[in-house]
């Protein structure tokens, strides 16, 4: 589990998912695995030591519980490579079977890596039995690293929707189209090419607001952009908000921008977006290729300022298209209440245990 003060999809998800599955009648048993370094990193050597208390304590687990899957949320990449396969190297599995769900991954990067890095690999690769991809193209990227495609599942995130995103329309200004952003504030998310999309905006005549939640590395940059584009009037800036504190602004929005060339996983604010019954401006990548459809859930975007302002102005021309867009959405988000979910692993994890 993630810790409780991570930041990010996997604290959001998980512990709701791990509710589910035990009123669903598993016998689940939780410990902080995934570590966040929020507002500051964490040095190499903190990191090494927490990697090796981990390993010991989950060997301790194994034995004391004697489960019939570890489910460990990770990711793919460097740290995580290290992390998993020194855990996985301690680990007494016994009859158990391992699941690794990966949030997001970068199999690709590794596939000329040396000799250290694929041993690794190995180790991850040899010791687990089943992994979690919440994309159809990380799930191929794996295949191309050499994992056997009977151990790789294509798996949702939960998201939990709040009772209160029902009541869609209310106060919502019919002058303003209003626009929401919300993400690490990184360059790979997209907000400095939504905040030109506005500028174009604002070019055509479209009368808009943008708010943009979240918080990183380009937020002056962003903050500057606004400056210069003068578009301080119309362009807010919230802060880093808590995940259950975004629905009063999702509850107001018009549409959720989300032009991402982040290698995405499957971002959590997406899909509560469409719990929301928002429509939806982002690019086609990874979990949003999969499972939205032009114009059903969303309009896709390549991530250029225009792109992103054509699509942000077909909406807020077309109320017909932004209310069909959101009764879709509103059906469409029930296969990943935490539920349907843990129904779905229910089943991953039967086929681990027939293996």
């Amino acid at each position: 589990m993630p810790s409780a003060d991570s930041w990010g999809g996997p604290a959001a998800c998980e512990p709701p998912f791990a509710e589910a599955l035990t009123r669903q009648g598993h016998n689940v048993v939780t410990a902080t695995y995934v570590y966040g370094d929020k507002a500051s990193p964490t040095s190499f050597f903190t990191r090494v030591l927490r990697v090796l208390k981990t390993a010991v304590r989950f060997r301790r687990l194994m034995r004391e519980h004697q489960p019939d899957v570890l489910h460990l949320n990770t990711a793919f990449d460097l740290k995580t490579i290290l992390r998993d396969s020194v855990t996985l190297l301690f680990v007494s599995k016994g009859s158990a079977k391992i699941f690794l769900k990966f949030h997001g991954s970068e199999a690709d990067r590794f596939a000329e890596s040396g000799w250290l890095v694929r041993r690794l690999i190995d180790i991850i690769r040899r010791r687990a039995d089943g992994y979690g991809c919440l994309s159809k193209e990380e799930l191929e990227s794996f295949k191309r690293l050499g994992f056997h495609e009977t151990k790789l599942f294509l798996v949702s995130n939960a998201v939990v929707f709040d009772a209160e995103m029902s009541s869609l329309n209310e106060e919502k200004d019919i002058d303003a189209f209003e626009i929401l952003f919300v993400s690490r504030f990184v360059r790979a998310k997209g907000l400095l090419e939504t905040i030109r999309a506005c500028e174009l905006l604002r070019v055509r005549g479209i009368k808009f607001r943008l708010t943009c939640i979240g918080d990183g590395e380009v937020l002056q940059e962003a903050k500057d952009l606004v400056g210069t584009l003068a578009l301080g009037r119309v362009v807010t800036f919230t802060g880093y908000i808590p995940e259950r504190e975004v629905t009063e602004y999702l509850r107001r929005a018009d549409v959720l921008a989300f032009p991402t060339s982040h290698p995405e996983g499957f971002p959590i604010v997406l899909f509560k977006a469409m719990g929301a019954g928002l429509p939806i401006v982002t690019t086609r990548i990874r979990a949003a290729a999969d499972r939205l459809s032009d114009p059903e859930n969303c309009l896709f975007c390549t991530g250029e300022p225009t792109s992103i302002a054509d699509r942000i102005e077909q909406l807020a021309n077309d109320r017909e298209l932004c209310s069909a867009m959101s009764a879709n959405n509103m059906v469409a988000a029930r296969a990943f209440t935490p539920d349907a979910v843990a129904i779905e692993y229910s089943q991953v994890y039967e086929k681990l245990r027939a293996f």
